[in-house]
């Protein structure tokens, strides 16, 4: 038995594709709908959930200004399900990983670690690049996005406590079982933030 199927926890490419095609069949469904606000709203859930995620996102779709995105008022029902039905296949090829907008950067590590003189671990700025590196999941929603900062943000409190590690790792426990259920990449993220914390684990 794989150690995830043990642990119940999806890697992160089961919950790309997981959330990739609840996002294609909220497509299907605006497509066949005749309310210009359900067909609106998925447009604009969808096109806010990916295109800094996919490349060329904007291509062949009408009314996208490259500064201040998609201009509503110039975009009709039929404007929007033809952007939709262009999103489709963008989306079926983003699962695949053949669109992925990848930025590189070697420079950085996903949690940065900044060491001063007196070789004492500053971990606030890794406590900021956690949050941002949450934001910028693609795979999460914005109720679950929030929920996991919070969480970052306990994280940052205890980190300050004046208590001993053992009643620290007592408050920790929950918070990490609870992103546990969140996924691999959620899980390393804030993993990587327990660690620098020095609890003895």
């Amino acid at each position: 038995m794989d150690s995830q199927d043990f642990f119940g926890i999806e890697s992160a490419a089961e919950r790309k594709s997981r959330l990739v095609d609840e996002d294609i069949k909220k497509i299907d469904e605006a497509m066949k709908s005749s309310d210009e606000k359900i067909v609106k709203s998925t447009h604009i859930k969808i096109d806010g959930k990916y295109q800094t995620c996919i490349k060329d996102w904007m291509k062949g779709m009408n009314s996208f200004h490259p500064e201040h995105g998609f201009v509503y008022e110039y975009l009709d029902i039929d404007d929007m399900k033809e952007n939709l039905e262009i999103m489709k296949p963008k989306l079926e090829a983003y699962k695949e990983g053949w669109n992925e907008n990848i930025v590189e950067d070697n420079a950085k590590s996903d949690l940065s670690v900044v060491f001063n003189n007196n070789n004492n671990i500053s971990i606030s700025v890794s406590f900021e690049e956690a949050r941002k590196k949450i934001e910028d999941m693609p795979g999460l929603t914005d109720e679950e996005t929030e929920e996991i900062q919070n969480e970052i943000n306990k994280l940052e409190e205890i980190s300050k406590e004046n208590i001993s590690k053992k009643k620290k790792w007592e408050k920790i426990k929950p918070i990490l079982t609870f992103v546990l259920d969140k996924g691999a990449d959620v899980a390393i993220t804030i993993m990587g933030i327990i660690l620098q914390m020095k609890l003895g684990m």
